[in-house]
């Protein structure tokens, strides 16, 4: 799995994932990156899963730990662009209950609008 992060305004970032998100080994890079990005008050992240291919539950479990962090400063995780077999997923796991699901980056972007935070 590849990723690419890009800082969006003072506290929101957009990670995109890239590729197969099957193990934790994948994830380290990646959760070190946004341990540091979370501390310096990027507390909004959208994650763009257009690219990603697929994910099993270590990725699932990722994700989670992810949105705690944030929540715990007052972020939140949006997850973007999900295919179909991801949606059908995060269904059936029950996880669109815990997680905002948007379209598209822009409709991802505008839950973090000032009137909106």
């Amino acid at each position: 799995m590849e990723f690419t992060i890009e800082k969006k305004n003072e506290t929101t970032l957009v990670v995109k994932l890239d590729g197969r998100m099957v193990g934790e080994y994948q994830t380290i890079q990646l959760a070190e990156q946004l341990e540091e990005h979370i501390e310096d008050g990027f507390n909004n992240i959208i994650f763009d899963l257009s690219e990603l291919e697929f994910i099993n539950s270590s990725g699932l479990n990722f994700l989670l730990k992810i949105l705690t962090k944030v929540r715990r400063v007052d972020g939140e995780v949006v997850l973007c662009a999900m295919r179909d077999h991801l949606k059908t997923l995060m269904v059936t796991t029950k996880l669109t209950s815990f997680f905002t699901i948007s379209d598209t980056v822009t409709d991802a972007l505008g839950n973090f609008e000032p009137e909106k935070v």
